[in-house]
Parts: structure tokens; sequence; C-alpha cells
């Protein structure tokens, strides 16, 4: 069957990173913007939303017209991939790309960690509180005897009393402990939520873009373009089972083809050096 399958053959796309998102999402490209737009009827700020996409998510996103793309010859397929990788590795390297991605880190990350509170914090809050309600209770004074008046201010005093040993002694200290505790918790899931948020979106774009360079390196390694494919339900699949299920970026890049395939290799490995030669981790 070659290494062409039929346009029909299945494939979901995932949250698996797929570097070469022009092999499906921006097929058609030529070598400027404007022709690339042309061919995919698609406007250039549409085509950067399609690469912002899938380096942020790690996933393939689809703009324009992929059947350009999987109707062409092989060669035109790497030249599709180099102009499309130049222009996409153009916009990422833009002054737009780290502010757009610094945005959307901030958006998806935790919230502020919030200032720490103290034993008085808490105590002169209650006690604002509460001369609040006896400030409202008063102002129904005229509708109680004098004997009912009389018992209230008691009452009011008693728990006045009441904040006064709070404020000292053994109950300021457990006070004081179960806010340190409480403080404790709060550092600590904040931490864990900034580091989870570093392994998702590092704070330097220029990381994401390694990390997936290096998964589509990964992910396109073993690409078996001799495979053989048999018609199952309708279907084109894998006559081999194992191929069968593999991840779908890895049937994307089969259907892409060997030469298209090698190109974009070539290209993420040319990156992927320049920013490690950069120091990008």
């Amino acid at each position: 069957m070659g290494n062409r399958p039929p346009a029909r053959y299945p494939y979901r796309m995932n949250r698996a990173v797929l570097i070469p998102v022009i092999v499906t999402a921006m097929a058609g490209l030529a070598l400027s913007a404007q022709a690339v737009t042309a061919q995919l009827g698609i406007t250039e700020g549409r085509a950067r939303e399609a690469v912002f996409d899938s380096f942020v998510s790690g996933a393939v996103s689809i703009a324009g017209k992929a059947d350009v793309f999987t109707a062409a010859s092989p060669q035109v397929r790497v030249a599709i991939v180099n102009a499309a990788l130049t222009l996409a590795r153009a916009f990422v390297e833009s002054a737009e790309f780290p502010k757009r991605y610094a945005d959307h880190r901030d958006a998806n990350g935790p919230d502020p960690l919030p200032p720490p509170t103290s034993a008085d914090d808490v105590l002169a809050k209650q006690r604002a509180n509460f001369e609040a309600q006896v400030e409202g209770m008063r102002k129904q004074f005229d509708d109680v005897t004098p004997q009912q008046r009389k018992t209230l201010e008691e009452g009011f005093d008693t728990v006045r009393a009441r904040f006064t040993e709070m404020e000292q002694g053994d109950a300021r200290i457990a006070l004081e402990a179960a806010l340190k505790e409480q403080r404790t918790r709060q550092v600590q899931a904040y931490e864990v939520a900034v580091k989870e948020l570093d392994a998702v979106y590092p704070a330097d774009p220029r990381a994401l873009v390694a990390n997936r360079l290096r998964k589509f390196l990964d992910v396109s390694k073993d690409i078996s373009f001799t495979a053989q494919l048999v018609e199952r339900d309708k279907k084109m699949r894998f006559a081999d089972a194992a191929l069968e299920a593999r991840p779908a970026e890895w049937k994307m890049l089969f259907r892409a083809g060997k030469p298209a395939t090698d190109a974009a290799r070539a290209f993420a490995q040319k990156w992927l050096a320049d920013l490690e030669a950069k120091g990008v981790k």
C-alpha cells in the first residue's frame, strides 16, 4: 500500500506534542505569509493562533485546508514543511509570542499566596464584628424594657470579657498555633501549585519550545513508513497490531510520509540545538 494511506485513515488529536503543526494544521504554505494565508483561506492572525495554540497546548491546532498538503507530492510536502516551520519559528521568536505566553501562563497559574494572618488580626476582626452587631441591636432598644436592655448590656460585657481572655494566655497561644499550621498548609499548597505550573508552562517560553521539540523528535524517531495497511471496518488500519496501537501523532507522521517527516525532524533538531546553545534547558 506504500507509505501514503488513503485520506480516510483515522487519527485522533490529543495533547501529545507534535511540533510540525503545518504537516496537518497549516498545510499548503508557500514561501511567504501572504501565500500561506491565501492557500489556507485564513488570515495571518489565525495562522499565528494555530501556532500559538499548538505550542501552549501540546496538541495540533487545525487551521485551513489540510487537503492541500495531503494531495501534494513528497517534494512539495518537504517545501511546505520547511516554509511552515520557518514561519512558526519566526513567530515564536517574535516579541508577540513571549508576551502572549506570559499572559497565558499567568491565567493558568495559582492564585497569589494571601498575606499571613496574625492573632491580632483575627481578634481585632472578631471584636469589630461583634461591636457592629451590638450597635445594630441597640438601635432596637426602643422596643425593649429597661430590664431587657440591662440584661442585654450585661451579655455584651460578658462577650467582651471572653474576647479579652482569648487575647492572652493559653487561648491566644492555641490560636497562634492554629494560624501557624494554617499558614504552613497555604505555603505548601502554593509551592506545589507553582511546581505544577512550571512543569506544564516553564517561566521561560523558550524552555516550553525546547520541550515540545524534544518530544516531537522522540515520537518521530521510529516511524515505520513501509508498514502494511489493511482495510477493516471500512477504514485503513495497520496490519501490525502493535503499530495500530501507536498514538495518533505517530500515525499522523506516517501519513505525512518520510520526506516530510525527515524535513520536520531536521528543522526541529536545528532549532533545538540553537536553543541549547543559548543555555535553554
